[in-house]
């Protein structure tokens, strides 16, 4: 038996995980899966984690993922448009490990007697630092997120309010199609890897299209994109 023997069972074991994992956080009542799109978002980090877990395992040194902080991050920030709090995160990356005890177990019978105890231990401890660096950028992000802006000058005088009004929708009409389907990529959350690769196109691509929707905007980053072209989720 060995460590590559051990990453396998828990890889195989990632279904099992994430199907009790999503059992008990709606047995909790959590938004993060009583919501579709919050599951969805959810689910793809346990199984990223559940991965990078049995992928630190086999080779004894940490997996390294490209996208992990910024995706977080931006999660983070969606958290405050979806109205779901910080704590549920938190709440969830316990759950996860308790889904995974088992699995954790059964992987560690694969190893000689005398290494089951260390290597269960390097698995918790592979699991706390990679929901830990999870946590800290999605917390990153929300706090951004929430933060309220700073009020922006605006033109005196009744005539100078009527201009800055008619300004925004103005702006919305003038963005192309596909600038507004990443913008709607951008509100699931999803990294510009992750958009270039749905939409068939460069990760420089999008950065484009960002900056141009940026632009006709007048703002400068994510999460005021999703507050500007989504206020309905606020």
């Amino acid at each position: 038996m060995s460590r590559q023997a051990a990453a396998q069972q828990l890889r195989t074991a990632a279904p099992a995980v994430i199907e009790a994992y999503r059992a008990e956080l709606l047995r909790l009542g959590s938004p993060l899966a009583t919501r579709e799109d919050a599951w969805q978002q959810c689910r793809y980090q346990a199984r990223n984690i559940v991965a990078e877990c049995a992928q630190s395992l086999e080779t004894g040194r940490p997996a390294e993922v490209t996208g992990v902080g910024e995706y977080s991050r931006l999660l983070g920030a969606h958290r405050v448009t979806q109205r779901i709090p910080v704590s549920e995160s938190v709440r969830a990356a316990e759950v996860l490990w308790e889904a995974m005890r088992e699995a954790v177990t059964r992987a560690a019978d694969l190893v000689p007697a005398e290494q089951r105890h260390s290597l269960q231990q390097e698995i918790s401890t592979t699991f706390r630092t990679v929901t830990g660096a999870r946590l800290y950028q999605g917390i990153r992000g929300y706090e951004e997120a929430a933060r309220p802006e700073a009020p922006a000058e605006r033109p005196q005088g009744p005539s100078g309010l009527r201009e800055q009004a008619e300004l925004e929708p103005q702006a919305l009409e003038v963005l192309t199609l596909r600038e507004r389907e990443i913008l709607e990529a951008v509100r699931e959350g999803l990294t510009n890897r992750q958009i270039s690769r749905r939409f068939e196109i460069t990760e420089a691509t999008v950065k484009r299209h960002l900056h141009n929707a940026y632009r006709k905007l007048g703002i400068s980053s994510r999460v005021q994109a999703l507050n500007k072209m989504f206020p309905e989720n606020r």
